[in-house]
């Protein structure tokens, strides 16, 4: 089996509200630059991918990423998908082997790989990644409300959706206008109205998204927080900058609430000195920021190795890299709730099948491959051209 041709769908997402998410804050997720590709090969046999970045994020643009696909098309052309090592070790030549950052074009050609891989055998992805452990997720949501009042209100509506997991911002303030007294106190308002309208087996994570500062303000911030109530079901979420990990390891060892890092895991070798430093109990896995299941699954053993807990986040996404993200997660031994929906970010996306989300649960296809069909269509009505 060779590789033929790799196609290329820029498209074109129309952001929805969701949840109390303000018209006027969708210009977030319209930042969002997704390319979905098809590997072609000679024996009638395709695979689909996805390269998802935000610009504010991850640094890339639809301009740098069609570039990355075209470069790794002219090296990948006449090889064996299911070669996964040949594969990245091609992409290599382009990109480099250990290249700072993301690579969301990279793990785009990896979800396809593995998509043609499971195709060809008749089997899941997840069978291909080694077996899973559940093939039924429970979900996290993320919460934007602006006030302390909205805030408690949605996470009870998600509550009561069977979400079992919220994920609360508590930078946004900070990242806009700065440290201050008052942007603490609204930002430490909005998680404390949110812990208190849940019961405590939910999942709350305090998302600092590294605006924290150093140490020791995040120390004196978290024992505000605990001064009244401790809340056995807090964790807090990158406070710090995803460099500095030697300080998330002193947090880590001085506060009673987990650590969790997200930022900070661009790589197998990232993971690795997160590990080696005790700097976290739980990361955030994104499959685009690492390069796809290869990597991501090297991050994994690291984690199991070493009991650090690991969560699965979403872009957003569309359908299509929701699905992997539940494909990777299956092959997890601990079950912390999966945010797989950030393909209701949007309008719609041009797919068929892929994962079905009933009652907060998302549920995988059994189908061969990452069982996503491009639905032709609807794709033609979404193509950037």
């Amino acid at each position: 089996m060779k590789i033929t041709r790799i196609e290329k769908f820029p498209l074109n997402l129309k952001p929805v509200k969701i949840g109390y998410r303000k018209e006027d804050d969708l210009s977030t997720i319209a930042m969002v630059n997704t390319i979905i590709i098809r590997v072609n090969t000679d024996k009638d046999i395709s695979g689909l991918g996805e390269a998802a970045t935000i610009r504010s994020y991850f640094n890339q643009t639809m301009g740098t990423m069609q570039d990355w696909l075209v470069a790794y098309e002219q090296v990948l052309i006449g090889e064996d998908p299911r070669d996964i090592i040949k594969i990245h070790r091609k992409m290599d030549l382009v990109s480099g082997e250990k290249a700072p950052g993301c690579h969301p074009t990279r793990a785009a050609i990896d979800m396809a790989m593995y998509d043609i891989i499971g195709k060809t055998y008749n089997c899941p992805v997840y069978e291909i990644l080694g077996g899973a452990y559940r093939t039924e997720f429970e979900m996290l949501t993320n919460l934007y409300e602006d006030s302390a009042e909205e805030k408690a209100q949605a996470a009870r509506e998600y509550v009561q959706k069977g979400f079992r997991g919220l994920k609360v911002k508590v930078g946004d303030s900070i990242i806009m206008s700065g440290f201050s007294t008052e942007n603490f106190k609204k930002e430490k308002n909005k998680l404390i109205a949110a812990l208190e309208a849940v019961p405590s087996d939910i999942y709350i994570d305090a998302d600092a998204n590294q605006s924290w500062g150093n140490a020791k303000i995040a120390i004196n911030i978290v024992e505000d927080i605990l001064r009244k109530n401790f809340y056995p079901n807090l964790a807090i979420e990158q406070p710090l900058h995803y460099l500095d990990i030697s300080s998330h390891s002193y947090l880590r060892n001085v506060l009673k609430v987990p650590i969790i890092l997200d930022e900070s895991v661009v790589s197998p070798e990232a993971m690795f000195q997160i590990a080696k430093n005790d700097a976290a109990d739980r990361i955030v896995l994104k499959i685009n920021r690492v390069g796809g299941f290869w990597n991501s699954r090297k991050i994994i053993n690291i984690c199991e190795a070493k009991s650090i807990g690991i969560s699965f986040d979403t872009m957003p996404d569309t359908l299509l890299g929701d699905t992997a993200i539940c494909h990777l997660a299956a092959t997890v031994r601990d079950p912390y709730p999966v945010d797989a929906e950030g393909h209701l970010w949007f309008e719609t996306t041009p797919f068929k099948g892929g994962i079905k989300i009933m009652n907060g649960r998302a549920i995988l296809p059994k189908g061969p491959g990452l069982g996503v069909e491009l639905d032709e269509k609807k794709l033609a009505t979404m193509v950037i051209s």
